[in-house]
């Protein structure tokens, strides 16, 4: 009876989980209308999570804060600007171009060799505070799950707070 329960919770939990994280604008806002501002990486435990067969840690990662800018187009479905990353010292480390909607973010940028990187991520669930990001880092065979958390009231209207600390 017990393990009846037990599977029918899980089973509950699961779709709540499944359905909160499928979409990504269950209130029917959309991640191209929150994205334009200014983000920073979350730095407290669980922030990151790197799986792979890799000695890489969350540290490793030097990027800091990102600044979406709205200066390309937004469909309703597809926002298109710009980007910058800055370190945890504030040098930019990427400037290029962005793509988004609800499921993805794309990320293109010429590296410190000159060549032209393409990153996709996949963008697991979003508030109008937070967004978590999935990608692959191919160069070192690892997934990287990060957080990034809005720091200021640039939300197209929608309130939201810095809740990351260091």
């Amino acid at each position: 009876m017990l393990s009846k329960f037990l599977y029918r919770a899980a089973m509950v939990a699961a779709l709540v989980f499944l359905t909160a994280c499928g979409g990504g604008d269950d209130d029917g806002r959309r991640l191209g209308e929150m994205i334009v501002g200014t983000w920073q990486r979350g730095w407290g435990e669980g922030d990151v999570v790197i799986d792979g067969d890799t000695d890489l840690g969350p540290d490793n990662f030097t990027y800091d804060q990102f600044v979406f800018r709205g200066d390309g187009n937004y469909n309703g479905m597809v926002r298109k600007g710009t980007f910058t990353a800055y370190d945890t010292e504030g040098m930019v480390i990427y400037e290029g171009d962005y793509q988004c909607d609800n499921n993805n973010l794309k990320l293109t940028y010429v590296d410190d060799g000159g060549a032209k990187r393409s990153l996709l991520a996949q963008v697991v669930s979003f508030t109008d505070s937070s967004v978590l990001i999935r990608y692959d880092y191919e160069q070192k065979g690892i997934t990287v799950t990060f957080i990034i958390r809005k720091l200021s009231n640039e939300t197209n209207g929608y309130s939201s707070s810095s809740v990351t600390s260091r």
